[in-house]
């Protein structure tokens, strides 16, 4: 256990409360009830998951018959907006109470990890992003949570979401680079290389790395494709690269920006909203994930994002659902993760709250709101290992920075 609370912190930079997994209050809410099975080790979760029928393919007729005998569904969610997910879900299946609780990746990460070692089973559904690959290195592998991937859904996925080996991927976001639209028409980054320019000292936000998983999968990202960082540093300046004794381009692209007298945040809406508030004549710019142009929309913000941006405008952001181990209403778990993946037809509107500007349904017969087609996303793979493995060096070189 000892090891996994070292790799929880580096990976997915949790708070100091996390690093003491096991002592620490609840974090998402709501009753907890002790599971019937005893935290075993991942066989014995892999017995549980073909028991509960994950490994099959059932419609959704079958599984309503058996969900109404269960009841209710809890759901673990990283997005208010399962609100929307619970109206459907109900109004489409009487008789099935969606008991939904919004809680972020990373404390839904020590929630999980710290019921499943005291032997509680709440939840039926876990929606997140993997954390720097702690979803899939410590959760999945161990048997915390389990993939649930319906043929008739899956198969109308594109690749690599077909064939995805860390879970069921609905949709996709990304990081983006926003702006101010009222006072450039267009997009004044089109090179990462150019936030670590005087121009921009002191005018960049971002989600402070040390407390968004996001911030620092993307540094990860950069690091891991850092032969692209250094051809477009070659590309914005016109020579080679100095180092100055980084490892690699990606990682003296953080150390420059960290440099830049960076603005750190602990929300994405409050970037937004500062780098669009109108009236501004010279606004910071700002990095935050792509569905947050739904919020300008709602507040009169005057915002614009780019995705052309050298080499890559982030790598993508995958949302995931999985089927918690033990789980006391599996068949209910089943039908919302076909509900929310839009079900066998493309139509289920569980998956409509999702299917908004800056972000990318991965199926192939859903029409998207997004207007950047999927394949065009100029996005790096997101590779849950690498950043699993890499993360403490990362953690280690930004705090040298600080």
């Amino acid at each position: 256990m000892q090891r996994t609370k070292v790799r929880l912190a580096a990976a997915a930079l949790i708070c100091s409360a996390m690093l003491a997994i096991g002592g620490c209050g609840g974090t998402g809410g709501g009753a907890e009830s002790k599971g019937n099975g005893a935290p075993g080790g991942a066989q014995a979760s892999a017995g549980w998951a073909e028991q509960a029928g994950l490994n099959k393919t059932e419609t959704a007729a079958e599984l309503y018959a058996k969900a109404k005998e269960e009841g209710t569904v809890v759901l673990y969610s990283m997005s208010s907006r399962v609100s929307d997910v619970k109206d459907s879900f109900e109004a489409k299946y009487p008789g099935v109470k969606v008991e939904a609780y919004n809680i972020s990746s990373v404390d839904m990460l020590e929630k999980l990890i710290r019921e499943h070692g005291a032997g509680v089973y709440n939840a039926d559904v876990i929606f997140t992003k993997d954390t720097g690959g702690t979803f899939t290195m410590e959760l999945l592998k161990k048997g915390i949570v389990h993939k649930y991937m319906p043929s008739d859904i899956v198969s109308k996925m594109t690749e690599p979401y077909k064939s995805q080996v860390e879970g069921l991927v609905p949709y996709v976001e990304a990081r983006g680079i926003f702006y101010n639209s009222e006072v450039y028409p267009k997009p004044p980054i089109t090179n990462w290389w150019d936030l670590t320019t005087p121009e921009w000292k002191g005018r960049i936000m971002i989600s402070d790395p040390m407390k968004s998983a996001d911030t620092m999968d993307l540094f990860l990202a950069m690091v891991q494709n850092a032969d692209d960082m250094k051809q477009a540093y070659k590309d914005k300046f016109g020579k080679d690269i100095d180092l100055n004794g980084s490892p690699n381009a990606g990682y003296e692209f953080i150390r420059r920006l960290s440099a830049n007298d960076l603005i750190l945040t602990n929300s994405g809406g409050d970037i937004v909203k500062a780098v669009g508030k109108t009236g501004q004549t010279k606004p910071p710019i700002g990095l935050a994930v792509s569905t947050k142009l739904r919020e300008a929309q709602g507040q009169g913000l005057k915002l614009g994002v780019s995705y052309d941006i050298k080499p890559k405008v982030s790598h993508v952001e995958q949302a995931l659902l999985y089927v918690g181990d033990q789980s006391k209403h599996p068949n209910a778990a089943k039908l919302l993760i076909r509900w929310m993946a839009g079900e066998a037809d493309g139509n289920g509107a569980g998956l409509k709250p999702f299917n908004i500007w800056g972000a990318w349904p991965t199926r192939s017969d859903v029409k998207q709101v997004e207007d950047l087609p999927l394949e065009k996303l100029n996005v790096w793979k997101y590779d849950p290992v690498f950043f699993y493995e890499n993360s403490p060096q990362i953690r280690d070189l930004w705090l040298k920075q600080q």
